[in-house]
């Protein structure tokens, strides 16, 4: 079973301490601010796509730490909000749509969010073990492949 079927569809774990959900966020906005920093933090001011790709890329670090962590679908719910509102801004109606989209896509391999969201589960799960950038070279080129494409439209 997949790492986003053991999060999402089995009986959840007891609740861990709150701690765990803060820690969590606080993580993933070290992650994420280093991902950004790699990328370049000019990107993200006036690009929503940078920081909407981003903030999909981010649910798979969520969900492995969640896993890590043994939270329940709730609990990595509450960290995937907080992360949406407080570090990418988005008002919370819209946190809470992007948030249900990245959960319904984790497990559905027709999805279009589907391997953005993988890759940043192993891009997360890499930059655990070797604190390097590897993560934010991986966003780099899945953003260099958007921009291929706008290119190839227009």
């Amino acid at each position: 079973m997949g790492l986003f079927n053991r999060l999402f569809r089995q009986k959840p774990p007891p609740d861990v301490p709150m701690e765990r959900v803060s820690e969590s966020v606080a993580t993933m906005e070290q992650y994420l601010r280093g991902i950004m920093s790699h990328y370049g933090g000019a990107h993200f001011q006036g690009d929503t796509q940078a920081k909407e790709i981003l903030s999909v890329y981010s649910f798979g670090g969520i969900t492995a730490l969640a896993l890590q962590h043994q939270m329940s679908p709730p609990q990595a719910h509450a960290v995937c909000l907080a992360l949406f509102t407080s570090f990418f801004g988005f008002e919370p109606p819209d946190a809470a749509n992007k948030a249900q989209a990245v959960i319904t896509a984790a497990p559905d391999k027709t999805s279009h969010l589907y391997r953005i969201i993988h890759r940043g589960a192993d891009g997360f799960l890499h930059w655990q073990q070797h604190s390097d950038d590897g993560a934010a070279k991986d966003f780099a080129e899945i953003m260099d492949h958007f921009k291929n494409f706008k290119k190839k439209e227009g």
